[in-house]
């Protein structure tokens, strides 16, 4: 085990340590999400990143208590309204892209849905992804699970934190907008857990359609019934809408899995649905 890996090591071990909820929610978790190198990787990346913004172990755990808390607050709102916190009026939380990135990268870690997505996004990337693009970065993870994999990547974002531009110099991050600048020009595209954050995730779809070359793909994930502060669009659990309107768009479904969220309440069932399409 070389020095990096035990200073991984170390800063898990005492964000345990404080952190009871954290604490139970991997001892939950199946062995073989622990042991996988997938799970290294992340909890390696998330060491990084905490590193590069100074960020201390009991920061860490204020982020994460805080979104929780909130987060719970909007599921309990969403059983009794069916309707996102958008929706009910509640768009006034301010978090800060740092605060974000920490709680999605310990979601992997915490939550197997999260890791499941990213394990899927893993094992399937093409060996050889040509011209690719990423909607939306987030902190950066699948990024960086897909990059030795990727001859030339464009990735746009608007609000990506300062250690993207380091931990990805070689990579233009484009803090705009993706409106289709490039016309059938990308061999792969990612979308992962994105689609939520649009208010029409179908015309995104069709510019992406048109970005692509033939025989591109795809990789997305859809969003059922996660109240989070910043989802608009609640994709119904029954995909067949989606499925029929992706295909009048010229698009074929190469893999398709449901994972379905099973740490919350019995009252609320989220899931989201992790495609590869394929441009006709």
């Amino acid at each position: 085990m070389d020095s990096n890996t035990n200073t991984d090591n170390t800063f898990f071990s005492t964000l345990l340590e404080g952190n009871r909820l954290l604490l139970v929610l991997f001892e939950n978790l199946p062995l073989e999400i622990r042991e996988s190198e997938l799970y290294g990787k992340v909890k390696s990346y998330l060491k990084k990143y905490v590193d590069h913004n100074g960020i201390s172990v009991e920061i860490v755990d204020e982020y994460y208590s805080n979104f929780i808390r909130l987060y719970n607050k909007h599921c309990k709102q969403f059983i009794k309204t069916n309707n996102y916190p958008i929706e009910n009026g509640l768009n006034d939380y301010s978090i800060t892209r740092e605060e974000y990135d920490i709680v999605l990268l310990l979601s992997v870690l915490f939550a197997p849905h999260r890791f499941k997505i990213m394990q899927l996004l893993y094992d399937n990337n093409p060996t050889n992804t040509g011209n690719a693009l990423f909607i939306g970065l987030g902190p950066g993870l699948e990024l960086s699970l897909t990059r030795n994999n990727i001859n030339n990547v464009d990735t746009y974002d608007l609000s990506a934190n300062k250690f993207l531009f380091s931990e990805f110099s070689d990579i233009k991050i484009n803090k705009e907008l993706y409106t289709g600048q490039q016309q059938d020009f990308y061999n792969t595209i990612y979308m992962i857990e994105l689609l939520e954050h649009v208010d029409n995730p179908y015309d995104l779809l069709k510019i992406s359609y048109n970005s692509l070359r033939h025989g591109g793909k795809v990789f997305l994930t859809t969003a059922t019934d996660i109240p989070q502060f910043d989802h608009f669009f609640n994709f119904p659990l029954d995909h067949t809408d989606f499925e029929d309107k992706i295909h009048r768009m010229g698009f074929s479904i190469l893999k398709k899995e449901v994972i379905m969220h099973d740490y919350l309440t019995l009252e609320l069932k989220p899931s989201n649905h992790f495609y590869i399409l394929e441009k006709n």
